[in-house]
């Protein structure tokens, strides 16, 4: 493999970037604004001042930060059990359990499995 020159390098990027430029292609880094509607926030809750609030609570008291793993295999967090018992007190029922890790949403096999449930007056 032939070594490359850093000068090289530079003097192609600026011309791709200057031939984008040319182009009317050349996209800059702006401030957010509007609704935003193409990311996993448009919710609009990564600046909500409770969730923000909640989140440097947690932080002081050393929760975890992270996906990490299985309860059954990394362990098991107060944060867990509070968040059950919540959720059991909000829906009426004797318990819940939360999902193994937090993921951008379900799968379609778990929504169909969770709206059959709901559809026949089942309780898990």
């Amino acid at each position: 493999m032939d070594s490359v020159n850093a000068t090289d390098l530079w003097q192609a990027q600026s011309a791709d970037l200057a031939g984008l430029q040319a182009r009317a292609r050349l996209r800059a880094l702006a401030p957010r604004a509007g609704v935003d509607f193409a990311s996993n926030d448009y919710l609009g809750l990564a600046q909500a001042p409770r969730l923000r609030a909640a989140v440097a609570d947690a932080l002081a008291r050393g929760v975890a930060v992270g996906s990490g793993g299985s309860r059954l295999l990394r362990g098991n967090d107060p944060e867990h059990e509070a968040l059950e018992a919540e959720a059991a007190a909000f829906f009426g029922c004797e318990s819940t359990l939360s999902p193994p890790r937090p993921r951008y949403g379900l799968s379609t096999g778990e929504l169909l499995t969770l709206a059959a449930f709901q559809a026949e007056g089942l309780r898990f």
